[in-house]
């Protein structure tokens, strides 16, 4: 995982301790992490996808800028998850954030 910068004026959001939330999934065999940043001088959303692929090469993309309001659920739900780092968690975040 690397830096995400605001898709609007370029602040860099991170390091990975910063985001607001994260949530790892399965996602047909492969692990996909999403984290959710937030920039505070635009009040936009930026997330960043890692996509650990079962037989291949990781992948890393980062989709936004999204307006504030656009997120805040994903990233409430994402919160109530105990354990977001595991993908095999059957928790309520877990099924609804899924595919």
């Amino acid at each position: 995982m690397g830096s995400v910068v605001c898709g609007r004026c370029l602040t860099d959001l991170g390091p990975v301790e910063k985001r607001r939330a994260f949530i790892s999934l399965l996602v047909y065999g492969d692990e996909e992490t999403r984290s959710w940043y937030f920039c505070a001088n635009c009040r936009l959303w930026m997330i960043e996808f890692y996509t650990d692929v079962f037989m291949g090469e990781e992948r890393v993309s980062v989709g936004g800028p999204y307006p504030e309001k656009a997120c805040e659920a994903e990233v409430a739900l994402a919160k109530t998850c105990p354990t977001p780092g595991d993908k095999w968690c059957e928790c309520e975040a877990h099924r609804k954030l899924g595919p």
